[in-house]
C-alpha cells in the first residue's frame, strides 16, 4: 500500500506510523526548508529530534512546494501511483490547492483520501483552530476528569488526537478492502471532536438510557465506587483498585483480613463509608509493599507507576514494548514499540525517520515525472 502523508504533528503522522511498521510505503509531503513541525521539538539526537524518530519512523520524505504549479503536477503524478492520501488540513485547503479529492479521483479513481479533522466538514465551528484539550473539553471528557469536589483535570494523553489516528487507520484498511473489491475509492473523514464524544460509551448509555448525566466522583468510572478508585499509600504513592466483579473484590477482602466487607458493597449507600475504611488500609503499607503482599492473590490492585517504572517494568520488557536502535547517523536511542503482535506480519523498525526531503529526488523519478520537474523541485528545497 503506498500512502501519502500530507498531515503533520501527532494524529496523522501516528496512523501512517502504525501502517507503516506494518509494510506499507508511506511517503510524507512536507514543505521544504522547514517540513513537519515536530522535527523541531527536543529533545535532540544528532540533529534528530526524538518525536520526528518517534512519530515518522519506516517512512519516506519528499520535500514539495504544493502551492507552486510544478509541485501540484508533481503531486498528481504521485497521487496517480497511490492508494492512499491522508491530510490534516483545514477543510477547503486542498481543493484551493488543486489536489483535493475531487481533482485526484479522475486520475486514479481507487484513491482512498482521508482528512483527520478538528470539527468534521459542517457545523458551526468547522473553521475553528483548537487542540486535543478543546476536543474533549467541549465533549464533557474533562468535565468528568479529576477529583470530585475539586476542578476538572487534564487527561494525561492527548485522547482525541490518539484515538482518531486509531480510527483513520482502520477506516484507511476499510476503505482501501473496498476499493479493491469495487474499484472505486471514496473521501473519509475523521473529526478529533467526533472522536471524543465516541470514547464515552457508558456515560452516553446512562444519559440516553435515563437521563443521568456522569460527571467526576458521581458513577463508577469517575471515582464514586469503592472498589474502582485511586488509594494514598504509607510513601506518598498510589495503588489503583479495580475490583468490579464480586470475585475480585472477595479476593481483596480476603487478603486485607476483611471479609466482613465481602457483601458491603451491594448497597450503593455503603461506598463511601468502605472508600474510606480502604483508604486507611492502604495507607498502612508502602506502594511496594502492597505490590509484592498482593502478588499472585488475583485482586485487580495495580502500582500507579510514573512513567519511568512503566518503560522499566518487567511486563514492558517481556512484551518488548521498548525497542533499541542503532543508525549510522542517529547513533543508539530507543522507540516504543508494535501494540499489534501478529504472528504471520510482524511490525517491523526498518528505517530511522527520514531527514527532510532526503528521498524527493528517487520517488519523483519513480514516478516518472520528467527531469526538468525533478530539477526544479530539488532546486526549491
Amino acid at each position: 500500500m503506498r500512502i501519502l502523508d500530507l498531515s503533520r504533528l501527532l494524529p496523522g503522522p501516528y496512523c501512517s506510523m502504525i501502517l507503516a511498521d506494518f509494510g506499507a510505503e508511506v511517503i510524507k509531503i512536507e514543505e521544504p526548508g522547514s517540513g513537519d513541525y515536530s522535527r523541531s521539538f527536543p529533545p535532540f539526537q544528532n540533529g534528530f529530534g526524538y518525536w520526528h524518530l518517534q512519530l515518522n519512523r519506516n517512512k519516506k520524505s519528499v520535500a514539495i512546494d504544493l502551492k507552486s504549479e510544478v509541485g501540484r503536477l508533481a503531486f498528481l503524478k504521485l497521487a496517480q501511483t497511490a492508494d492512499v492520501v491522508l491530510e490534516s488540513y483545514r477543510p477547503g485547503v486542498l481543493k484551493r490547492l488543486g489536489i483535493d479529492y475531487e481533482t485526484v479521483s479522475k486520475l486514479n479513481p481507487k484513491i482512498v483520501y482521508c482528512a483527520i479533522t478538528g470539527y468534521g466538514k459542517q457545523g458551526p465551528l468547522v473553521k475553528q483552530a483548537d487542540h486535543d484539550i478543546g476536543y474533549v473539553s467541549l465533549a464533557g471528557i474533562v468535565s468528568m476528569s479529576g477529583e470530585p469536589a475539586g476542578r476538572p483535570a487534564i487527561p494525561g494523553v492527548l485522547m482525541a488526537d490518539m484515538n482518531a489516528a486509531l480510527m483513520a487507520g482502520m477506516s484507511i484498511m476499510m476503505a482501501v478492502r473496498h476499493a479493491e473489491q469495487s474499484g472505486q475509492g471514496q473521501e473519509i473523514d475523521i473529526a478529533l471532536y467526533n472522536t471524543a464524544l465516541t470514547l464515552m460509551p457508558g456515560a452516553a448509555s446512562l444519559y440516553f438510557g435515563s437521563g443521568f448525566v456522569a460527571e467526576r466522583g458521581n458513577n463508577w468510572l469517575t471515582g464514586a465506587y469503592a472498589n474502582y478508585n485511586i488509594y494514598e499509600t504509607r510513601d506518598g504513592r498510589y495503588v489503583s483498585v479495580g475490583c468490579l466483579e464480586k470475585k475480585f473484590w472477595s479476593n481483596l477482602c480476603v487478603a486485607l483480613e476483611r471479609a466482613d466487607l465481602t457483601d458491603a458493597l451491594d448497597e450503593e449507600n455503603n461506598h463511601s463509608k468502605v472508600q474510606q475504611e480502604l483508604a486507611a488500609i492502604f495507607k498502612t503499607k508502602t506502594m511496594q509493599e502492597w505490590t509484592d503482599f498482593l502478588a499472585g492473590k488475583d485482586t485487580c490492585v495495580t502500582p500507579v507507576l510514573n512513567f519511568d517504572e512503566a518503560m522499566a517494568a518487567e511486563q514492558t520488557t517481556a512484551n518488548e514494548m521498548v525497542l533499541t536502535a542503532c543508525d549510522d547517523e542517529v547513533g543508539t536511542y530507543k522507540q516504543i514499540g508494535f501494540a499489534m503482535k501478529m504472528s504471520a506480519t510482524p511490525g517491523q523498525l526498518q528505517k530511522r525517520a527520514p531527514k527532510l526531503g532526503e528521498d524527493t529526488e528517487a520517488v519523483l523519478r519513480g514516478c516518472g515525472l520528467d527531469e526538468d520537474a525533478v530539477r526544479q523541485l530539488l532546486a526549491k528545497e
